[in-house]
């Protein structure tokens, strides 16, 4: 068996821009998925869904 290093984590989702506030979220209940703005949703049939809103946390 190979052995392998792991030197990070990282993670962007609908709920942090981080691996720490992704995960106190998560833990939290929270949920990253919401009613997008018409604008963004133009004549998709599905208008819920999880953003990036910013990468500045």
């Amino acid at each position: 068996m190979r052995r392998i290093v792991i030197t990070g984590m990282g993670a962007v989702s609908p709920l942090g821009a981080s691996v720490a506030t992704s995960w106190s979220r998560l833990l939290a209940g929270r949920s990253g998925i919401r009613s997008l703005p018409a604008e963004m949703v133009g004549d998709l049939p599905a208008k819920v869904g999880g953003t990036v809103p910013s990468l500045q946390e």
